[in-house]
């Protein structure tokens, strides 16, 4: 695969034309766009790839970031050579730096993936998604670039402002994703997720970036505060970056909203200016009882940080790496709890892989779940249960509800079926649709360049549940389990 900063030569087309999207830009997978900006662009090298970026470089290589039509060439240069998209954009609305909405986009295919009800799903990027952006904007850059990235995925793009719907009424044409993103105006009283208004039963994410600051002088001060104005700063207008409240306002009405609407949304995700915020919303959360919940970063080299909160009704738990993606200044307690765990680690020439699967699919089969399945090529195995079926409790009672039903002359557990066990395997569809808790457990093979040679693991992930204890319980006995290695 061409890596991002070694694309020697690009197809250009003009989407007006009806050109596709060129076949370079088409090929490129998730793994390209993962690592895309890793390092800083090399504007040199822009400016010979694209030669409006080249007019506006001073030096060959140095940008003005004071000036606002080299950050806004720079936005259109980006845009074209690593997502083969075309943007008009006015010179009075917000120009959006592209590597920090790439790196929501990013988070947003990560959170949704791990978090699908089924796991492990080879197919999960190619699932369809509905997504709803609220403020899109002039550029309409977040439905333009998740459509590039995956093109199951649609978008409804909702904003006040009239002068920025046109623009991005634009943009939809420019790009041809008319069949994929409508573009809605709405009023600064409605609501903020109107499913209802738009004809839609469910979604799956909310995704906004909500305008940062209380008033235009705060806005002012801060900016004064600083060595050069913001990137995007320079050009937006005050009805893009100030309301009522700042962000913990905005991201507050969508909290309200999300209360009443709750698993008709699978994720709410906001993008925050500030990390105090998250002192704020997460306590917030936590108040109305959403335990499900995740929180990042996005940092691209040494320029300005973001932070980035969702939360979800559902009971389907992300990765630990699309949820604990930072940690707040306040300290780790603001951190929702972390859904996977190392549970042991050996040296691949002390035991073999082998073995470990053997030992963990007879713990497994020992164990009354709803189902269990262990999928030898991904060397992963999940399982779904309705309760704690491996405490030391739970074994006396079955003991002693066996014990009881020999005492009442009926069969024994591996004869015919008793009206308990009917009542089991009714429910056994149910449980498995919706348990109580569900996990994986993964073999997964690494080096240890210490001591040169490979490692074996055995990771345990939260896939499932509401209740945190049952997944530390669940490692406890899974550790116990595999203690012979």
């Amino acid at each position: 695969m061409t890596g991002p900063n070694k694309v020697a030569t690009i197809e250009y087309y003009e989407p007006n034309n009806n050109h596709p999207i060129s076949k370079l830009v088409a090929s490129r997978d998730d793994d390209y766009y993962r690592t895309l900006y890793a390092e800083d662009p090399d504007f040199h090298m822009l400016g010979q790839r694209d030669p409006d970026f080249n007019a506006v470089l001073e030096h060959d290589s140095h940008l003005d970031f004071a000036n606002p039509t080299s950050v806004m060439q720079l936005t259109k240069t980006l845009l074209k050579l690593d997502f083969g998209l075309k943007i008009d954009l006015p010179m009075d609305r917000l120009c959006p730096p592209v590597p920090n909405r790439h790196n929501y986009i990013l988070w947003l295919k990560d959170l949704l993936d791990s978090s699908l009800p089924s796991y492990p799903d080879p197919n999960a990027g190619s699932q369809p998604v509905i997504g709803l952006d609220i403020g899109t904007g002039a550029s309409l850059i977040y439905p333009l670039l998740g459509c590039v990235q995956r093109p199951s995925w649609s978008f409804i793009a909702t904003d006040v402002d009239a002068r920025s719907l046109w623009f991005a009424r634009k943009n939809v044409a420019l790009n041809n994703l008319d069949s994929r993103i409508r573009v809605v105006g709405r009023n600064i009283a409605d609501p903020l997720v109107p499913l209802d208004d738009l004809g839609l039963e469910t979604i799956d994410f909310v995704m906004v970036n909500p305008p940062f600051y209380t008033s235009e002088a705060e806005l002012l001060g801060l900016a004064r505060q600083k060595s050069r104005p913001p990137n995007t700063a320079c050009t937006g207008a005050p009805i893009e970056m100030v309301c009522d409240g700042g962000e913990i306002g905005f991201v507050g009405r969508i909290i309200d909203e999300s209360l009443a609407l709750r698993e008709r949304v699978r994720w709410y995700t906001c993008m925050l200016g500030k990390q105090s915020s998250l002192e704020v919303l997460i306590p917030i959360l936590k108040d109305h009882g959403v335990s499900n919940y995740a929180v990042t970063a996005f940092v691209q080299g040494n320029k300005t940080r973001r932070w980035a909160i969702g939360w979800s009704f559902g009971a389907q738990r992300p990765s630990r790496g699309s949820s604990r993606g930072c940690e707040p200044s306040a300290g780790k307690q603001l951190l929702p709890h972390p859904t996977e765990a190392t549970v042991a680690t050996w040296s691949n020439l002390r035991v073999r892989s082998e073995q470990l699967e053997r030992i963990i699919c007879d713990a497994m089969q020992g164990l009354d779940l709803a189902s269990w399945t262990w999928h030898r090529p991904l060397s992963t195995g999940v399982g779904f249960v309705d309760r704690n079926v491996w405490s030391r409790a739970y074994r006396r009672e079955k003991a002693r509800k066996r014990e009881e039903a020999k005492l009442a002359g009926e069969a024994a557990e591996d004869g015919p079926l008793t009206s308990e066990k009917k009542e089991l395997e009714r429910k056994t569809e149910q449980n498995i649709l919706r348990p109580a808790f569900g996990f994986s457990i993964t073999l997964r093979s690494s080096g240890d360049p210490e001591n040169n040679e490979d490692e074996i693991s055995v990771v345990a992930r939260w896939l499932r549940g509401d209740d945190y204890a049952l997944f530390e319980s669940f490692t406890g006995f899974l550790r116990k389990s595999i203690r012979p290695c």
